[in-house]
């Protein structure tokens, strides 16, 4: 079974670099090639504590991604602290044999220079929470359309997932700068 690598990714570390170059600059350092699948952790058992463990049906939909075609791609896993997001990747990483390193939820920024700098060209599985994996999911170059009685909102318009919503996977292809997104749905 593969052991959870500890990466910090914390901004300090990269305060002295591109933070405040110019955009031509930053974009030179951008990977142009990844394979991303990004996803909220299954479902958790209903406890008052912080860090719950996945539920019965959250342990049989982690080993049910471990059976998919997608997660049989993956190179290298990233997930949160916590047991639940943990719980969610490592029957993938154990069946497929891949690192899972550990992130900052607060700190996309520096989870999508990581990915750009050390895992370019590689198919990536992010596991994260309700609040925090649209904003990966924009970070790494997706976009959601947000609309309220046929209209359209402003593209910087805030998603997060609903409490209830687990099994949603969204998936995030660069090939030559150009991105692809799609979603999957793993069934309770």
């Amino acid at each position: 079974m593969q052991s959870f690598a500890i990466t910090i990714l914390a901004s300090s570390l990269f305060a002295s670099s591109s933070l405040y170059a110019n955009e031509a600059s930053n974009k030179s350092n951008l990977c142009d090639n990844y394979d991303v699948y990004v996803m909220r952790h299954l479902p958790k058992a209903e406890v008052v504590h912080k860090d719950p463990e996945l539920n019965e049906v959250g342990r049989k939909m982690a080993l049910a991604l471990a059976e998919t075609d997608y997660m049989a791609q993956v190179d290298v896993g990233f997930s949160t602290d916590y047991q639940r997001t943990k719980q969610t990747i490592a029957p993938s990483a154990s069946r497929y044999d891949f690192d899972v390193h550990l992130y900052d939820p607060r700190d996309n920024e520096a989870l999508v220079k990581v990915i750009n700098t050390q895992y370019c060209g590689k198919t990536i599985a992010i596991v994260g929470h309700s609040n925090t994996t649209p904003a990966i999911v924009v970070a790494l170059g997706g976009s959601f359309d947000v609309s309220f009685s046929g209209q359209s909102l402003p593209a910087n318009t805030e998603v997060q997932l609903d409490e209830s919503d687990y099994g949603a996977v969204f998936h995030i292809k660069k090939k030559q700068g150009v991105i692809e997104q799609g979603m999957f749905r793993l069934e309770q």
